[in-house]
């Protein structure tokens, strides 16, 4: 999500949510070496543990040591944890926040260090990887389950679910991700709102991963509807946070691109909408910078040109404050 996306969503969502954060400022992407183009895992990876490292690999070192990452900290200072993505939680991005590993394709083996992270929420696709786990050679949502989990995989599950009454969710939705956000009625804002009511219980405060997965991937297809939908619904589950923040002013929200994807544009034709189309120059990643967005508590230690990393440990501090 970069610049472009920003633009597009801002004259496409007329309840675009952007300009209702105070502190937005850019975000320099590229990976430690040579390259300036970096990948999610990389990209991650910074977010998740302050540190830049080469394109690849998942909150590990060149030496291969394990990098502490944002929700491993908390999870040491007793608060409680989630993630939700509409790819697989396997997948690079919430796999950097949880897990270790020097190729971030490597998904059984990810969610198997996933069953004994303990994160307290867990939303999104990837059952293949938990359910028939050929690391483990074992079911680990049956293991996960005897770690007190209350585990779901059908959206009926989620709607009714009480967060009142569950101190753990595991909810897997799809073999691998979730369909994409024009075919589907699982909405991020609907898991986001479940995995605060459960997460949010705890006194000491709690820290949510939620990512807008396929805005990524609707970009490498160049599908200019699909993705505009699934802004929509990474925008919707923004405007529940800020009603919530409403009620509770302590939350910090701050929404970041971890990579820009397509080189989207918005482009003069004066057959369209507003006179402009959404134009991509590529299905690739580029070196654009990506924006950040931040409202709360702290938000005002995020300014000037960043380096991701250099974000991810600002919220590492902000976290051990």
């Amino acid at each position: 999500m970069g610049v472009g996306h920003i633009s597009a969503d801002y004259y496409y969502n007329h309840s675009s949510p952007f300009p209702e954060f105070p502190v937005c400022t850019l975000l320099n992407t590229d990976p430690k070496g040579d390259v300036w183009i970096t990948d999610a895992a990389a990209a991650a990876t910074a977010l998740a543990t302050g540190v830049r490292v080469k394109r690849g690999a998942l909150s590990l070192d060149e030496e291969g040591k394990k990098l502490p990452t944002l929700l491993e900290i908390a999870g040491r200072r007793k608060k409680t944890t989630g993630v939700i993505a509409t790819t697989s939680i396997t997948y690079a991005t919430p796999a950097a926040f949880m897990a270790h590993a020097p190729v971030w394709g490597r998904e059984y083996e990810i969610a198997n260090q996933i069953a004994t992270a303990d994160v307290d929420v867990l939303l999104g696709g990837g059952l293949r990887f938990f359910q028939s786990n050929t690391i483990s050679d074992t079911n680990l949502v049956s293991v996960m389950k005897g770690e007190e989990y209350t585990f779901i995989s059908q959206q009926n599950q989620l709607e009714v679910l009480n967060p009142k009454d569950h101190s753990k969710l595991l909810g897997l939705f799809a073999t691998e991700s979730l369909r994409k956000a024009s075919q589907r009625s699982l909405s991020l804002q609907m898991m986001t709102e479940k995995a605060v009511g459960i997460l949010a219980k705890n006194k000491r405060g709690f820290v949510l991963v939620v990512e807008g997965s396929q805005i990524d991937w609707r970009c490498h297809e160049k599908d200019e509807d699909g993705f505009l939908a699934e802004m929509q619904d990474f925008t919707d589950a923004i405007h529940w946070a800020f009603n919530y923040q409403n009620d509770h002013p302590e939350l910090l929200i701050v929404t970041v691109g971890t990579n820009e994807t397509g080189g989207v544009f918005l482009t003069q034709d004066t057959n369209r909408r507003g006179g402009t189309r959404l134009k991509f120059v590529t299905g690739n990643h580029t070196a654009n910078f990506c924006p950040v967005f931040a409202k709360g508590p702290y938000a005002d230690r995020i300014h000037g040109l960043m380096d991701i990393s250099e974000l991810g440990s600002i919220l590492i501090h902000i976290l051990e404050r």
